[in-house]
């Protein structure tokens, strides 16, 4: 919502009613939250990225459709059904559905890739970034796997807290060390996968080890044809 560092560059969530675009932020998302209203979007400079946040499946092709439609930069497929509200990843486990369903709406439509697919909702590490981007996300968003890293713990009120017990200095290595972790294993998983690249990892490098998962993520169930 704010910028952490003057010379950090910082991707603003726009909440409708809440908060104005400013033309600091390099991207400028606009939270849709479960019901679509087509938001008064719009770049605040030539070099700032336009986005959109999508929460609910409801309005999964609505927000789809409007951002093809509007020449948004990326989607953010919110998998926790909360994005904008305080640390959403406690309250309930992420929806693997909303991603597969934005791939497949795409590809119905016959404009996969127009639009950069971001994925948010449950990710811990980097084998998990992984799989986001072979299920068709181009980037990932951690959330509480972060505010663990930064010293975070988590209450009762399914809310994070911080101690005092650390300094700026000390969260900020603390955060930039998971980041850097979560890199190395991410890229470890598209070499153990044959690809020299982790943008190159697809479905078909994964596999389901539950029925449950195979019918959210629609990736094959292993033993299966």
């Amino acid at each position: 919502v704010r910028p952490i560092h003057g010379d950090v560059l910082w991707l603003q969530l726009v909440m409708p009613g809440e908060s104005e675009p400013s033309a600091e932020a390099a991207a400028v998302i606009h939270v849709l939250g479960h019901d679509f209203t087509a938001p008064d979007a719009r770049r605040l400079h030539d070099n700032q990225l336009l986005g959109l946040t999508v929460s609910s499946p409801d309005i999964l092709e609505q927000a789809i459709g409007h951002a093809l439609e509007g020449g948004f930069d990326m989607l953010v497929i919110d998998a926790s059904h909360g994005l904008g509200s305080p640390w959403p990843e406690l309250i309930r486990a992420p929806d693997l559905t909303m991603m597969r369903d934005a791939v497949a709406i795409l590809r119905r439509m016959g404009r996969e890739e127009e639009v950069d697919l971001v994925y948010f909702g449950g990710l811990r590490s980097g084998t998990d970034v992984a799989k986001a981007i072979a299920l068709g996300a181009v980037a990932a968003v951690f959330a509480v796997s972060i505010g663990l890293a930064a010293g975070g713990e988590i209450t009762e009120s399914h809310r994070m807290a911080f101690n005092a017990d650390r300094d700026e200095e000390e969260r900020a290595q603390a955060v930039a060390n998971i980041i850097k972790a979560s890199d190395g294993e991410a890229s470890m998983m598209a070499r153990c996968t044959g690809k020299t690249n982790l943008q190159n990892m697809e479905p078909e490098d994964l596999r389901s080890l539950t029925v449950a998962t195979e019918e959210a993520s629609g990736i094959i169930l292993a033993g299966r044809r």
